[in-house]
């Protein structure tokens, strides 16, 4: 499990160094989305972005031309497992399309398992002939603002700062996962115990980056990492649980039918997070469940279903949305989670007005 104390240190680090590079977000003006965690490896058994290319290039495809910026928050490539050079020759396409959103509509953003490109070095050597000039960077500190009020700060990360495995021994996992457990993976198609793969450390990992969060003023974290999509500090299952409650609550006859259906295809849902999250006895619907909307997830682009979900900011809104792709047909698009940015920074310093908070057990 990883240790509150180190992430936490490793968080506030980050988050002062950014202060000098603070940016202004202005939430009607501004279109951003942010994806995470794609993976892309070689095109082989043990590459688990290649199911998800085809949604997540209509998804660029819909993003450039509706005028979005494009965040990369981390775990870009599979660097872990695989060398660069063959990576970046099997996604070359996928590059060529992130690299229209240049010069000024792309940020990268380095995780744990693309920590190649933390090197200035490496970035110059193998990204500015498919990107163009880059900078990759470890996160990103914004100034969120409405009709020229300052809301709040936003700060993106990938959101393995100071864990054990992905961030102080992340030499000695790299080796590990390179040399051994990629054979094993390539037969067995199943993914390395780390946050993205393992039930009980994505719930942990969640509380501690909620935590954290929650302890800065006028705070809002988004991060990857975990492969588990939260809006609003709730994981994507405990949104879907809230949904069937207030549908069964409803007392409309003559929208019935609409609710029967809409409660047929939520708990296909939820049996389908259930399935992926079995492993851990210790997963309850309140993992997270935290009443300071201060924490959300992109989720990741390398579902083993081949869809992906990111997060949009746009409109004065801020979205959880999913892309799928169902049986090679066009990719579909779909809003999981919607709020105002600016009720989100009313409801943290509403919850801070009521004193502190609540020790997380």
């Amino acid at each position: 499990m990883p240790s509150p104390s180190a992430i936490a240190r490793a968080l506030d680090g980050v988050l002062a160094e950014l202060a000098a590079t603070e940016r202004p977000l202005d939430i009607e003006r501004d279109r951003l989305v942010i994806f995470s965690d794609h993976h892309k490896g070689q095109r082989d058994g043990a590459d688990d972005f290649a199911i998800c290319e085809p949604a997540y290039l209509a998804a660029l495809d819909s993003y450039l031309a509706d005028g979005f910026a494009l965040i990369v928050l981390g775990d870009a490539e599979e660097l872990w497992e695989n060398r660069v050079e063959p990576v970046l020759e099997a996604y070359a396409n996928v590059l060529a399309a992130e690299r229209r959103f240049q010069p000024d509509r792309y940020t990268r953003v380095w995780g744990n398992h693309d920590d190649e490109w933390e090197a200035p070095r490496r970035v110059d050597k193998h990204l500015p002939a498919l990107l163009g000039p880059i900078r990759v960077v470890e996160g990103l500190r914004f100034a969120v603002t409405s009709k020229g009020e300052r809301l709040g700060t936003l700060l993106m990360v990938h959101g393995h700062q100071g864990t054990l495995l992905s961030d102080r021994l992340s030499g000695v996992s790299k080796l590990v996962v390179r040399f051994l457990w990629r054979t094993v993976q390539r037969l067995t198609r199943k993914g390395s115990t780390t946050p993205a793969t393992d039930a009980c450390l994505r719930a942990e990992h969640d509380r501690t980056l909620y935590a954290w969060a929650g302890d800065q003023p006028s705070f809002v974290l988004i991060a990857g990492h975990t492969h588990r999509p939260v809006f609003s500090s709730k994981t994507h299952l405990q949104q879907i649980r809230e949904e069937q409650r207030a549908l069964q609550r409803m007392e409309d006859v003559a929208a019935d039918l609409r609710r029967q259906a809409r409660l047929a295809e939520l708990r296909e849902l939820e049996a389908k997070i259930q399935q992926q999250d079995e492993a851990c006895a210790s997963i309850s619907e309140d993992d997270v469940d935290r009443s300071r909307p201060c924490y959300f997830n992109t989720g990741c682009c390398s579902f083993a279903d081949s869809d992906i979900t990111g997060i949009e900011l746009v409109d004065g809104e801020i979205r959880l949305v999913k892309w799928e792709t169902k049986h090679g047909g066009p990719a579909r698009r779909a809003v999981l989670a919607r709020a105002a940015v600016r009720s989100v920074y009313e409801a943290l310093n509403d919850s801070a007005d009521q004193g502190p908070r609540p020790t997380e057990s």
